[in-house]
């Protein structure tokens, strides 16, 4: 008998969560760096250095006071890890940019995360 999908479901988010609480573990050993901060800065990377606040806030799934928090955090770090820019064409618009310091923080830990995720998630 095939297992039902959200006995299937269960054993994937609680995976998930495993993997999740060691690299939070692993980013608080090795670096100044959350899990979604580590994400945010990952984002901004993959995406030139340079993102909307409301592009970031979809490829994070966060509300928006909750990015508008972490950019703060991320932003009183120091060094500062990512800058705010207001948009100059549109005033309602809000840029985020990855610092050098921001790059140079999530490049000193990348090796080490993605060691951890190919041996637990691979």
């Amino acid at each position: 008998m095939k297992e039902p999908i959200i006995s299937q479901w269960i054993d994937y988010t609680k995976k998930q969560a495993a993997i999740e609480c060691q690299l939070e573990a692993l980013l608080k050993k090795k670096s100044q760096l959350s899990v979604s901060e580590y994400y945010a800065l990952y984002q901004l990377n993959q995406q030139g250095r340079h993102m909307r606040m409301s592009d970031l806030q979809e490829h994070l799934h966060l509300s928006q006071s909750a990015l508008s928090r972490l950019i703060q955090r991320l932003e009183d770090k120091e060094p500062m890890l990512v800058k705010r820019n207001i948009c100059t064409d549109d005033k309602r618009g809000v840029y985020v940019d990855l610092t050098d310091a921001g790059l140079a923080e999530l490049v000193a830990i990348q090796e080490e995360v993605e060691y951890l995720l190919k041996k637990e998630y691979l």
